[in-house]
């Protein structure tokens, strides 16, 4: 099976989309994870998103949270807009 590249922009999304689904807010080993992401690179990510303003760090006794931004949201909503219009229509 060949392995497809995902983009930055595609690793964003995932990386968004993994927050938005543990509820706005979440860990990296769980982003890492549900991103399919090795660690330090999904730091790297999450330090770039939060410099872009697409989310926020919040530092308490265990650990670091990520949680997402109004930003952020926009993000996700664009990005399944292009993914909509880019999508071969099955319907023609």
């Amino acid at each position: 099976m060949k392995m497809v590249k995902r983009s930055k922009l595609d690793i964003y999304n995932s990386l968004l989309r993994a927050i938005d689904s543990y509820g706005g807010k979440g860990r990296i080993t769980h982003l890492s994870y549900a991103s399919n992401t090795p660690l330090d690179r999904t730091r790297r990510y999450l330090q770039f998103l939060a410099s872009k303003g697409l989310l926020r760090e919040e530092r308490n006794e265990d650990g670091t949270d990520y949680v997402m931004t109004p930003r952020g949201y926009e993000f996700l909503r664009a990005y399944a807009v292009v993914g909509a219009l880019v999508e071969p229509d099955s319907g023609r």
